[in-house]
């Protein structure tokens, strides 16, 4: 019983094993080419750190370089090599699921100490993206006159309210949070309960994606969501105020002729009840059935 009890345990592990890799993108990374400015020879060897992380690659015999598995947000990276000046890119914007390209030409050191910093520019075109793809930060989601993810999303072109990507029901649109799906199993509607201050990114892709993700046909929209601070608390509060106003349609429930106290204040109905032929097939129908009193 005991070896049977190992095997499950052992089965289970490799099966996550072998899942974890299929498993929803919800970080990205960073690649591009370190060369000599003067000559544009590579410069193999060199390493690129991701300030404030421990983060980094060297490059290859090219000058190559990829950062796997980077949290979204911004960050300075900086190449370095020996005989040559410290490059510094600041402001490097990491989105889910996609590459970020930036190059670094660094120059023969003249002056022990010399470092160079750029600001890192934003690609209109970017070649890693074969589908319509549009992400959002927290700062640009905030700032929006929203209060749910449904309202976010149907901003963007080609959605409609609901989730209603590319004239595809909500049904057939998938949505991740952290890579995890959230899916009502009775009707395969999304569930999207979630406070737009715990959110770090919100990425829709409107087609074309990756075989990676399953049970979709219309759209995805992917949403990761913000890490505690060590170092403060945050929160948020909102306030929705309506002004005052009926709380039904029609006449009001205690009308003598609503659909409740007419069946006993009506005096053709109420001792012997609807089907006694008093009331007309039209009448009856917008009353419940009544025996009488």
């Amino acid at each position: 019983m005991r070896n049977l009890h190992i095997i499950i345990v052992m089965t289970l592990l490799i099966a996550l094993i072998l899942i974890y890799p299929l498993w929803s993108g919800t970080t990205g990374k960073i690649a591009g080419k370190v060369i000599d400015k003067n000559t544009g020879d590579p410069l193999p060897g060199a390493n690129v750190v991701i300030i404030g992380t421990s983060l980094g690659a060297a490059t290859d015999i090219d000058g190559q370089f990829t950062v796997l598995h980077i949290p979204l947000g911004s960050y300075d990276v900086q190449a370095s090599v020996i005989g040559y000046t410290n490059y510094t890119i600041t402001q490097v914007r990491v989105r889910i699921d996609q590459t970020t390209r930036i190059n670094f030409e660094l120059e023969m050191m003249v002056i022990d100490g010399e470092i160079v910093t750029i600001v890192a520019e934003r690609n209109i075109l970017r070649e890693d993206v074969a589908t319509s793809v549009v992400a959002m930060t927290a700062d640009e989601v905030l700032e929006l006159p929203v209060s749910t993810i449904e309202s976010v999303v149907g901003l963007q072109a080609g959605i409609q309210g609901n989730f209603n990507i590319r004239g595809g029901g909500s049904d057939e649109a998938l949505f991740l949070m952290d890579g995890v799906t959230l899916r009502d199993p009775r009707n395969n509607e999304p569930i999207t309960t979630l406070a737009l201050s715990s959110i770090k990114e919100i990425s829709v892709e409107r087609g074309g994606f990756n075989a990676e993700y399953g049970q979709v046909r219309s759209g995805i929209v992917n949403v990761v969501t913000k890490e505690g601070s060590k170092a403060a608390y945050h929160g948020s509060i909102e306030f929705k105020y309506s002004p005052p106003g009926a709380k039904y349609f029609g006449i009001s429930p205690f009308d003598k002729n609503s659909s409740f106290l007419r069946l006993y204040l009506d005096d053709e109905v109420c001792w012997t009840g609807t089907d006694n032929g008093a009331w007309d097939e039209y009448t009856r129908r917008q009353y419940p059935e009544f025996l009488g009193g």
